[in-house]
């Protein structure tokens, strides 16, 4: 009698890479939503940036390293990790820092190291911190949520600092200040009490004015990863 034989695994997994990214995907949907609410287009041109950069740069890897393309473009690992570098950059944050960004998260923090499953540590959140010690100026300009800006920030405004420096200038100057963990350490450095930096406009009545509904958007997005056990 002949019999059918298979290689391990014998059980299918009940969540393939791609389902489990696709749905951490899904989970960042609210905060990216909110983001956008709070604080302006610009997130949605550092998501596409990052991931457009992440996509070429893992296809070229992956050709340099002999592997096959398709199945690991399509596994969304890589637009898993420019998304979550996207998200952590500042709103009008010049186009060049989310290109440089993914080439570092997808070349050296994740194909260096033999890629998916073989890096110690989160390509985006290396990129992140290689970042913020090179280019600490750029990466520490943020814009003030909506609610704190007289006219707000129109999509347009995306394109500002593609086009013309001296708008780019102005209109930095005019709609970004300190995320309110920078202005707390800075305030607490002049000696000032909490109770005292906390009147300022930019906390709110929670965790900073805009970033408490980001928060919030998120948490919904980690429940939504526990319910579907992607996460524990």
């Amino acid at each position: 009698m002949h019999f059918l034989t298979s290689n391990a695994p014998f059980i299918e997994p009940q969540n393939s890479i791609q389902k489990m990214m696709l749905w951490v995907l899904i989970a960042l949907t609210p905060g990216i939503a909110t983001m956008v609410w709070q604080f302006g287009y610009g997130v949605l041109a550092n998501i596409v940036i990052c991931a457009t950069t992440a996509l070429i740069a893992e296809a070229v890897m992956l050709s340099l390293r002999g592997r096959p393309i398709r199945p690991f473009l399509s596994d969304l690992s890589a637009v898993v990790t420019a998304v979550l570098l996207a998200l952590a950059l500042p709103t009008l944050a010049p186009w060049w820092l989310p290109f440089i960004g993914a080439l570092i998260a997808i070349v050296i923090a994740k194909h260096l190291y033999g890629g998916l499953g073989y890096n110690p540590f989160n390509p985006a959140m290396i990129a992140f911190a290689i970042l913020i010690v090179s280019f600490p100026k750029s990466m520490t300009v943020w814009v003030l949520p909506q609610s704190l800006l007289p006219t707000g920030t129109s999509f347009l405004d995306v394109f500002t600092p593609l086009t013309d420096q001296q708008a780019k200038k102005a209109l930095i100057d005019a709609i970004t200040a300190a995320t309110p963990l920078d202005e707390m350490k800075t305030q607490l450095n002049l000696n000032k009490t909490v109770e005292e930096i906390r009147t300022s406009a930019v906390f709110g009545n929670l965790a900073g004015q805009g970033w408490q509904w980001v928060s919030i958007a998120y948490l919904i997005g980690g429940l939504v990863l526990i319910y579907k056990k992607i996460i524990t």
